[in-house]
């Protein structure tokens, strides 16, 4: 599990490890689309049912995918209970479509998010705007194996520079999503031996971890015992706390994570280690400007899912 991936990114002399940084600068852009209450009215007005956070940002994610079923989310999601998606998904194909949905929270999110990055100046914003177009589309292009980033590739790029920024914060979320998941498959972690394990590794506390993808008790603390089996977890933590990895464990999870930068470099060839640093700057114009307006500035850590 030692061996690297060569990835044109190394290639190319990317530091991969700004991969992540360069997308957090930008990631809050898309839990503000989630959590925005003129998203929610929006979503209301169809009369869907979303009445949770975890409910619409499922909904509003699988929707580039199409009118899929249940069991193509429960896949592509990796860590959502099935059970949760079961209760919204096909039902809510049949009361407004995919492509319904998506109009609704953009139209919604649009005006919201252009007064937020109002005190930015134009051009600074766009040239954010330019350089995270240039790694998702690079990004975009690059969507073998990666469905969730193949669904948002199929949609057109807004022309504002706000929406720009937030289109690109999710085609590089789950191009790099995408990616992550295929080193949970390789080190043998289902959907929720994954969130244990990302919560033992961030030190969340396991509780708000495990309803965020609406987990019960007994299936997180079944993953748990499991992993203790197994050698990733230690026996210390309590539901209330974050679990402890063993060092087998840390090694094991920090190699999903270094896959995971070097599997996501490839988006970012476009536009160097240069262009990274830029988005990090400048990203955090648009983080601070989101919190002085209120907005949520993220759901959680990226490679959560």
């Amino acid at each position: 599990m030692d061996r690297n991936i060569l990835t044109d990114g190394e290639a190319a002399g990317l530091d991969v490890a700004r991969t992540r940084p360069a997308l957090l600068a930008i990631e809050p852009t898309f839990g503000a689309g989630v959590l925005c209450p003129a998203v929610h009215a929006a979503l209301h007005r169809l009369d869907l049912g979303l009445d949770d956070v975890a409910v619409v940002n499922l909904v509003t994610r699988a929707a580039p995918l199409g009118p899929a079923p249940a069991d193509v989310v429960v896949a592509t999601f990796y860590n959502v209970n099935p059970r949760l998606v079961a209760s919204v998904i096909p039902a809510v194909w049949r009361k407004a479509s995919p492509e319904a949905i998506l109009a609704a929270q953009q139209a919604a999110f649009a005006p919201v998010l252009a007064a937020a990055l109002a005190p930015i100046d134009p051009a600074e914003l766009g040239e954010l705007a330019e350089l995270a177009r240039a790694a998702g589309e690079a990004a975009a292009a690059n969507r073998e194996g990666r469905p969730l980033l193949a669904g948002l590739a199929s949609l057109p790029w807004p022309r504002e520079d706000p929406l720009v920024i937030w289109h690109a914060a999710k085609v590089l979320r789950e191009h790099r999503g995408d990616g992550h998941i295929g080193g949970l498959v390789i080190e043998g972690l289902r959907g929720i031996d994954a969130l244990v394990v990302h919560a033992a590794y961030e030190g969340w506390p396991g509780e708000a971890l495990r309803d965020s993808r609406r987990w019960d008790a007994a299936a997180w603390d079944a993953s748990v015992a499991s992993l203790r089996r197994r050698g990733w977890l230690t026996e210390a933590g309590t539901p209330e706390s974050a679990p402890e990895l063993t060092v087998q464990g840390r090694r094991r999870r920090r190699w999903i994570e270094d896959r995971t930068d070097e599997l996501a470099a490839l988006a970012y060839e476009p536009i160097g280690d240069a262009g990274m640093d830029r988005m990090i700057e400048l990203g955090a114009k648009v983080v601070a400007a989101l919190g002085a307006a209120g907005l949520a500035t993220r759901l959680r850590r990226p490679v959560a899912r």
